[in-house]
């Protein structure tokens, strides 16, 4: 996935030491904020943080240790570069799954909304920008809030995207002889 970012045409490099991390750094799973919603709700309802905070620490407590660091070198230059991982990430990626954080959930890398646009034929009111992929962010904001009308309403069109996006990508798979997305947009 690397050598497909933009900024990375020319980019090798060869890991030393762990799990290159993609986006999965210490801390971000631990962010809260709800940025550009509301000046007034910056942050998801503590009710709502407080439960999770709570059902991440049983699922940790079944799924072993997380976080460790990583260490790659950039062929280019040659630059070592050395890190930590996100406290939830462990071998095989994220323990958090249902769990994760509004940062976690709601952001998707240019390369991967790319394929997804190519899968939707470029609708881009179901792919949603890279920092609000399929409007997860905005949905969490709204669940944060107090007013289950809203909250309901918001849940239903969020469940309609995601079938939606479901179901396109089931036909664009159908279409073409690849067994996965992943396959078709990286391997082939």
């Amino acid at each position: 996935m690397i050598g497909r970012l933009p900024e990375a045409v020319d980019e090798t490099i060869v890991l030393l030491d762990g799990v290159y991390p993609g986006c999965c750094h210490r801390g971000a799973g631990d962010i809260f904020r709800l940025e550009g919603e509301s000046p007034l709700r910056t942050y998801l309802a503590p009710e709502i943080v407080e439960g999770l905070k709570f059902a991440r620490q049983q699922r940790m407590a079944h799924s072993g240790p997380g976080g460790g660091c990583y260490t790659f070198q950039r062929q280019r230059d040659g630059l070592t570069v050395q890190g930590a991982h996100c406290l939830y990430f462990g071998v095989h990626g994220c323990l958090l799954g249902d769990l994760k954080g509004p940062l976690c959930l709601n952001f998707i890398c240019p390369p991967m909304r790319s394929d997804l646009l190519a899968v939707c034929a470029g609708d881009e009111s179901l792919v949603g920008p890279e920092h609000d992929f399929l409007c997860i962010y905005r949905s969490l904001a709204i669940v944060s809030y107090d007013d289950p009308a809203t909250v309901a309403r918001e849940l239903a069109d969020l469940g309609r995207r995601v079938r939606l996006l479901s179901d396109r990508c089931a036909v664009f798979l159908a279409e073409r002889p690849a067994r996965s997305l992943y396959a078709f947009f990286n391997e082939g």
